[in-house]
């Protein structure tokens, strides 16, 4: 299936799309409020559950809209899926840690800045829920899904019009709003960035989606692992994951900077 509507859409129109992602989760959140089903989503951080099926909806009728088949969407280079993971895999684990450190010392900021009230933290508490349902949805449904329509639909698309750096930059604002909140979006802009040069590298979404699940999963088991409000890593955990860091970072510099052919 030869993909339709290449240039669709352009930066109004993706920013239009989020505005619809924001009504299809409020949407969704009445609905199950009003059939009950909220209050049992409850512990496991409904409005993840929320956020991931408006998601999954969106991109569903992104992809009918421009006949972009699954193939095409997930890998459309010239090399194999096994050949891109077996080559990255590698560099990106080794970058997650570092990357998670820098982005958390950075939100740290911003919520001293904009301090959470009550029911923010209530939300975020919820969404870091240990069950293994809020463990599916945080590692797996949500680094899908959203992959698949940010760098998969919208920067795949932006890439047609745009420089690369104003096309990364672009989809990775879009990324950070579609958070709802001025915490995830810090993160979630700097995340962006990253997992938007990988695409541009690359033209896999494999790698983003690893990078991707790997770093909520490093954030998700650090929370398990250290009581609320304990978070205090070693200076020699910081210097360690950080070397990890530069040297994953080194890595994909080395393997994808020369131009693709």
């Amino acid at each position: 299936m030869s993909e339709e509507n290449a240039t669709f859409p352009n930066g109004v129109e993706a920013t239009l799309l989020v505005v619809v992602l924001f009504a299809l989760e409020i949407g969704l959140a009445e609905l199950l409020s009003a059939s009950g089903l909220l209050a049992d989503l409850e512990a496991i951080g409904w409005w993840g559950v929320v956020s991931v099926l408006a998601n999954g909806l969106l991109f569903s009728a992104l992809l009918s809209y421009k006949k972009l088949s699954h193939r095409a969407l997930f890998h459309s280079a010239g090399y194999s899926v096994a050949s891109t993971l077996g080559t990255l895999a590698v560099p990106i684990l080794l970058l997650v840690p570092g990357l998670e450190l820098a982005t958390s010392t950075i939100n740290s900021i911003v919520v001293k800045a904009f301090p959470m009230t009550v029911d923010e933290q209530a939300r975020f508490e919820a969404m870091a829920a240990h069950t293994p349902v809020a463990l599916l949805f945080a590692c797996v449904l949500a680094p899908f899904l959203e992959e698949m329509l940010f760098r998969g639909i919208v920067l795949r698309s932006f890439l047609h019009q745009y420089s690369r750096t104003a096309s990364i930059l672009g989809s990775s604002l879009l990324f950070g709003v579609a958070h709802l909140n001025i915490y995830q979006f810090v993160t979630a802009f700097i995340a962006g960035i990253v997992l938007g040069w990988l695409y541009e590298r690359t033209r896999s979404l494999w790698p983003c989606i690893l990078l991707h699940a790997a770093g909520n999963a490093f954030v998700v088991y650090s929370d398990a692992f250290v009581p609320a409000g304990e978070v205090d890593f070693s200076t020699a955990f910081y210097v360690i994951a950080y070397a990890l860091a530069i040297l994953g970072g080194l890595m994909l510099l080395k393997i994808l900077m020369p131009a693709r052919r």
